[in-house]
């Protein structure tokens, strides 16, 4: 599930279609995403990856998953899930402010 971040990108514990997929379903609480709210929400995805991701995403116990034909289904957030979620978001969001402090301190922004 670990990705290399491209070099412009601080990098994260979660490939960001893995992420998406989290914050979609946890965003959805206990209604759940269908494979509808996957495609208008994560433009451009490819319905393999995704069922791969989700998949995975099932197996780690992050999400609960319910078949509803052959290519449609209903992705629930489990607790595991929902931490996760939490977790990664506030990687990111430290990621993010450090990099705002490395730019300011390099500007001699800090010094105000």
């Amino acid at each position: 599930m670990h990705a290399l971040a491209p070099m412009d990108e601080p990098p994260t514990g979660m490939d960001d279609l893995h992420w998406r997929i989290l914050t979609l379903v946890a965003k959805r609480g206990y209604i759940g995403a269908t494979r509808e709210d996957f495609f208008r929400e994560i433009r451009g995805v490819i319905y393999n990856d995704l069922e791969k991701a989700i998949l995975s995403l099932e197996k780690e116990g992050y999400i609960g998953l319910e078949w509803l034909a052959d290519s449609r289904f209903l992705v629930s957030i489990t607790e595991k899930g929902s931490m996760e979620v939490r977790g990664e978001y506030e990687r990111r969001l430290k990621a993010y402010q450090d990099r705002i402090a490395s730019q300011q301190s390099k500007a001699g922004l800090d010094k105000v």
